[in-house]
């Protein structure tokens, strides 16, 4: 496919105003220009990705089924800015605009691989490349699953459309057909954009160990780990007096979560998440043949 022509930047877009949407209630909004750009911020969302040289103008999406062996990949990353999977036509979306969208340096967004099905996360993107997205936030003329995108608002979509172009390479499998189109769009005279953007919906917080224990009145677990048994997971249900009350066993940590839930016999959230950590480790000891030792939960009684 033949990589369209550009004109130079100042003759393609209008200049940039600080947006002042608050349809997903940030409570920051932050334009980048490429002077001001650091390298070591960015991507600001956690994904699947490796970053190669930050201010080059390619990214590359990569769709399903696809791996780049490292030779490879040695002689793309001197082209691109960053390489990494999407999978979901919501979520994965949100998470690769706004990456995109708070780099100026990036211009181009190549799509590459074969399209999931279900989700179809390449149809997402050029469709809300082309169209945008609806006044419920979903993408117009997208045909996944569930192509809403509550967590951007309209002027993260709307700088991603005038910022980037998609480049539409779904269903190629071909790395040297890959390499050429990279090497193609390296060659294109194009300035970064006027700036980039940011918006941070919520603040993140940092995780702090529990400081107070406050007994579950529904009772205490006991977890064993039984490796060899036809149902090697085992817990024991106590009440906080120490009267045992349910055993119950199975092959996997999520049957056991999924029991518990069902027979309510946890009362309290920090109990059940407790549960689900105990549970994990104790199903991977007997995966890989270690001991398991039961932790007591974070805090001190109250």
């Amino acid at each position: 496919m033949p990589v369209p022509a550009y004109n130079t930047f100042n003759e393609v877009f209008d200049s940039l105003d600080a947006p002042d949407d608050d349809s997903a209630n940030p409570f920051k909004i932050e334009l980048i220009r490429p002077e001001d750009f650091i390298i070591q911020n960015w991507p600001p969302q956690p994904g699947d990705y490796r970053v190669f040289n930050a201010t080059k103008s390619t990214a590359l999406a990569l769709l399903q089924g696809i791996h780049i062996d490292k030779p490879d990949l040695t002689v793309l990353s001197s082209k691109i800015a960053i390489s990494g999977g999407i999978t979901t036509e919501n979520l994965g979306v949100e998470h690769l605009v706004k990456n995109v969208v708070a780099n100026p340096h990036l211009r181009y967004l190549v799509l590459w691989g074969n399209d999931i099905e279900g989700h179809l996360p390449g149809d997402a993107l050029l469709s809300l490349f082309g169209n945008g997205f609806d006044k419920t936030k979903r993408i117009i003329g997208a045909h996944g699953a569930r192509p809403l995108l509550k967590n951007l608002t309209e002027s993260e979509v709307s700088h991603f459309r005038k910022q980037i172009q998609v480049i539409d390479l779904i269903g190629g499998r071909d790395l040297s057909e890959l390499d050429k189109q990279v090497e193609l769009l390296s060659k294109q005279t194009v300035q970064p954009y006027e700036a980039g953007l940011k918006v941070d919906s919520v603040v993140i917080q940092r995780a702090e160990p529990a400081k107070r224990l406050k007994l579950d009145p529904a009772g205490y677990f006991v977890i064993m780990a039984m490796k060899g048994k036809e149902n090697p997971l085992l817990i024991e249900h106590y009440s906080n007096d120490g009267t045992l009350k349910n055993m119950i066993e199975g092959k996997d940590s999520a049957s056991i979560c999924a029991t518990l839930v069902e027979k309510k016999l946890i009362s309290q959230l920090d109990h059940a998440a407790y549960l689900g950590r105990e549970l994990a480790k104790a199903e991977l000891s007997i995966i890989s043949d270690s001991k398991y030792t039961q932790d007591r939960a974070q805090g001190e009684s109250s």
